[in-house]
């Protein structure tokens, strides 16, 4: 029986005990992909990680795993990399490229400026707001963020053998140009393949997927179900060379 893990949704990166980042990604790609999978092969786990608040696959068949932040994230899928012997890895989900280092105001860093001469040491004493909520009377609030892990690069490293799938969103550029950056992530994390995807032709209604392999071939699919179904059908027909 083949293992599938699919990430969907987007990630929120938590400000205070009220408060997140996040982004705009519903899920429904992820969804509509782990439909199709099991509309072409009965035969098949598949953990569906996603956040709180994206779309969802009802099949019973489908394990569904909910997800906070990024680091949740990380944590979720090396546990099941580590225990599970996973087929192929489908990571649709929309990762923050951020998370929140701290929170400070505006004030506070003049302070820490005053009292230290040395640019680095004055970041390095700023006065922090804790992590309960933040009181709404504060003004000019400063949020220093810092990157989130690279989830796709630890994929092969921790399974070498799973047929991986990333995807990559840009927005308002030339179709070269999507295909070109689709390809260094491909190269760069050994994706065996890669879904390029333009925000603005998803917000136009059209939403157009390039799949492209490790041998520069490029399937042109239109909408969610096409996306789904392309992919879905070379990524079972590549696992069985």
């Amino acid at each position: 029986m083949k293992k599938i893990i699919i990430t969907a949704g987007g990630t929120s990166e938590k400000i205070d005990n009220v408060r997140k980042i996040t982004n705009s990604s519903s899920g429904k790609l992820g969804m509509t992909i782990a439909n199709r999978l099991l509309e072409e092969n009965n035969d098949l786990i598949i953990y569906y990680v996603c956040s709180k608040h994206s779309l969802k696959p009802t099949d019973k068949r489908i394990q569904i795993i909910e997800i906070d932040g990024t680091i949740d994230l990380k944590n979720t899928i090396e546990s099941l990399l580590t225990n599970e012997h996973i087929n192929y890895f489908i990571h649709s989900m929309a990762v923050s490229d951020y998370m929140i280092d701290y929170v400070t105001t505006i004030e506070r860093i003049k302070k820490s400026m005053k009292k230290h001469s040395d640019m680095d040491n004055a970041f390095k004493n700023i006065e922090i707001i804790g992590e309960s909520k933040i009181s709404s009377y504060e003004d000019n609030l400063v949020i220093v963020l810092k990157p989130t892990p690279k989830i796709i690069s630890i994929i092969k490293n921790l399974s070498p053998s799973t047929y991986l799938i990333g995807f990559k969103l840009l927005d308002g550029v030339t179709k070269e140009e999507l295909i070109e950056v689709a390809k260094r992530l491909r190269n760069k994390n050994n994706c065996d393949l890669v879904v390029a995807n333009d925000l603005s032709n998803i917000r136009n209604g059209d939403h157009i997927g390039y799949i492209i392999n490790k041998t520069n071939e490029i399937e042109e699919a239109h909408g969610k179900d096409d996306i789904a179904k392309k992919l879905v059908r070379k990524m079972f027909n590549d696992g069985k060379k």
